[in-house]
């Protein structure tokens, strides 16, 4: 066994989670490196300033805090000033066109199929053991005569919270009952002015950059006993570094994890790595629009958001207008921004084709608004899909993923030398979000550090 008292730690991953490790262990006064893939820190919250103004910021990852005034994320940059607007589609803000007809679904229409949408997710939080899939929990909730909007806002909306085709999701997804993990009561749903970029800045400002290593993708982890004397953790990446330790905190995500990206040695328990089949990895990806002027506006100051359901119909994507926060600061300039947001295997096809997917959103926008459209001051688009380091964003319950799944997914092995945290195993903590991925990070330190007393 390893001198106890020369403890060193290797994170593999430089996102919320490894940073909360790394400040946990760092005040204890425990060593630490963070080994990060990328060329920045912050994993799947990536902010970026779409026209170069520092007026056009959106979250092309992580966007929304929910219940902020009970979420630790918020509580982590309130403190220095970083403002929330609670912006997220809802009764009076969202106008739907459909594509087949050419036209807009009327308002009273259109606000009696978003309370019907919330009806209907309500719903789904009972359990039951009747149906293969969510798709077909959600068709036999619909019904035969389903009108095309209901059912893609269900459908879309239900995709883009979980990531994966409704088809190939477990029919409890949305349910509390069978599961170790929390869903938000959604009393709040705020996104940050400036994007979530200022809670790495929190995470990470009194870390020791020395001790932060970014363009090292690890492509192995390899933990024997005696291996080179005190430190038998051994973690080895694609540029031929090689880092040492008494102990490893893995925090990639589910993607990564499920592409075996990361060669254990001795492997992950034949229990573990079952689970991480069972497990669903989520697309999500979005296309992020600048604009010079608010065209879709029907008033200057007030947010509006949209769907607009394709002919032939698909879940494709709902557009959020996220001007209110582009600014960079509470009070500063901010220029008119749009996201189209997608899931499932359409996120799978923007990832892979970002030109295409841009060109689609626009082509939508002419056709919702062929007299007032303006082409965008500059785009961007997210590929989390394709992405190596994340291969997809946030897990989802397959209709083979078990209850207690996320707990074995989270706890060590490897004689607790291997620990893991992220989003994915968050067991008793909030799943496939900033909070539980920080709080995950401080369980795997905390275990460390007490198990090192």
């Amino acid at each position: 066994m390893a001198d106890e008292r020369d403890k060193s730690v290797v994170i593999i991953g430089g996102g919320a989670a490894g940073l909360s490790a790394a400040n946990q262990l760092q005040q204890a006064g425990v060593d630490a490196v963070i080994v990060e893939g990328r060329s920045r820190l912050g994993g799947r919250i990536h902010t970026v300033d779409v026209d170069g103004s520092d007026a056009a910021w959106v979250d092309m990852g992580a966007a929304w805090i929910d219940d902020h005034k009970t979420n630790r994320v918020y509580h982590l940059i309130e403190p220095a000033g970083a403002g929330v607007e609670p912006t997220v589609p809802k009764l009076t803000n969202v106008r739907a066109y459909d594509e087949r007809p050419s036209r807009w679904v009327g308002r009273v229409r259109a606000v009696l199929a978003m309370g019907k949408m919330g009806w209907r997710i309500h719903r789904l939080k009972k359990p039951t053991t009747k149906f293969a899939h969510l798709g077909e929990r959600i068709d036999t909730m619909l019904g035969t005569k389903a009108g095309r909007f209901d059912e893609y806002l269900l459908k879309s909306v239900t995709e883009l919270l979980d990531g994966g085709p409704v088809s190939e999701t477990h029919q409890n997804a949305f349910s509390d009952g069978p599961w170790e993990y929390l869903r938000y009561k959604e009393k709040t749903s705020v996104m940050v002015v400036g994007g979530f970029r200022h809670v790495v800045d929190e995470l990470s400002a009194s870390l020791d950059q020395d001790r932060i290593f970014l363009d090292h993708g690890v492509v192995a982890v390899k933990c024997w006993p005696q291996f080179e004397g005190s430190y038998p953790v051994v973690v080895e990446t694609a540029n031929g570094a090689t880092f040492v330790g008494t102990h490893v905190i893995v925090t990639v995500p589910i993607g990564v994890l499920k592409a075996n990206a990361i060669a254990f040695e001795p492997p992950l328990p034949a229990e573990k790595q079952d689970v991480i089949e069972r497990m669903g990895v989520g697309n999500v990806e979005k296309v992020a629009l600048t604009f010079a002027a608010p065209f879709w506006r029907e008033k200057p100051n007030k947010a509006m958001h949209f769907v607009s359901v394709p002919d032939p119909f698909e879940p494709r994507s709902v557009i959020i207008d996220v001007t209110d926060t582009a600014g960079a600061a509470p009070g500063a300039a901010a220029n008119p921004c749009l996201v189209a947001i997608c899931a499932a295997d359409v996120a799978k096809a923007t990832a892979d084709r970002p030109h295409d997917a841009v060109e689609s959103t626009l082509a939508t926008l002419q056709q919702m608004f062929p007299d007032s459209y303006q082409p965008p001051v500059a785009t961007a688009v997210s590929t989390w899909s394709a992405d190596p380091f994340s291969q997809g964003v946030y897990s989802y319950p397959t209709p083979r993923t078990r209850p207690g799944d996320y707990t074995l997914l989270g706890e060590s092995c490897h004689d607790s030398r291997v620990l893991f945290a992220g989003d994915s195993c968050t067991a008793e903590a909030y799943l496939s979000s900033v909070e539980g991925a920080i709080v995950s990070g401080e369980r795997a330190a905390k275990a460390i550090i007490e198990g090192v007393d």
